[in-house]
């Protein structure tokens, strides 16, 4: 029998929360200012507003999933703070990136960093599912169900690779297409739940 101390979740549930709350708030400070008050000067910073668009979707998203995560489960370990924040540090790059992104729409160096920040959250969330699986066996069948693998993983890896595959065969803006299609079929997916 393992004696590894257990914590309850709302404490790391108030930090989690308040990390997007912070992610946001840098996102949309980072939007550049139109240089004249003109349809014309906005629609010239459109990928910025593209990548900001994206990007608060992800946070969106993410808060979403971790929300729904954390609604069945009732103890964590030293092991699931851990994990959390090196999630928190991978994504607190979003909006560093989405800047990069935005001043850079058709290279392929911040397409490709941007889409592997998203590879490294989807990894590490899966790494986490497993840990939390272990310890909370008594739950197990409500929490399987709330991580849905294939659909929050394996489908968005894959269509990650293919943005990267897109991405070097000359079209790098494939990479953050592919993040909006993971993101909007990710909302579609828990709507319908």
């Amino acid at each position: 029998m393992s004696t590894e101390p257990f914590m309850e979740t709302s404490r790391l549930e108030a930090f989690y929360d308040a990390i997007i709350a912070i992610i946001v708030t840098v996102l949309v400070l980072e939007l550049p200012q139109p240089a004249a008050p003109t349809l014309a000067a906005i629609w010239a910073l459109r990928t910025s507003y593209f990548a900001y668009l994206i990007s608060f979707l992800v946070c969106a998203n993410l808060w979403q999933y971790h929300h729904i995560i954390y609604n069945h489960v009732e103890k964590i370990n030293t092991r699931i703070i851990w994990l959390n924040i090196l999630l928190m540090l991978i994504f607190s790059l979003i909006p560093y990136l989405t800047t990069f992104v935005a001043n850079n729409p058709n290279s392929f160096i911040p397409q490709a960093l941007y889409g592997l920040d998203f590879i490294i959250v989807d990894i590490i969330l899966y790494i986490m599912a497993k840990s939390l699986l272990k310890i909370n066996e008594e739950n197990k069948d409500n929490i399987i169900d709330a991580f849905s693998i294939r659909d929050a993983l394996y489908i968005p890896l894959a269509i990650f690779i293919l943005g990267f595959i897109i991405a070097i065969l000359g079209y790098p803006i494939a990479i953050s297409i592919c993040c909006l299609i993971t993101i909007l079929r990710s909302i579609v997916s828990s709507l319908r739940a």
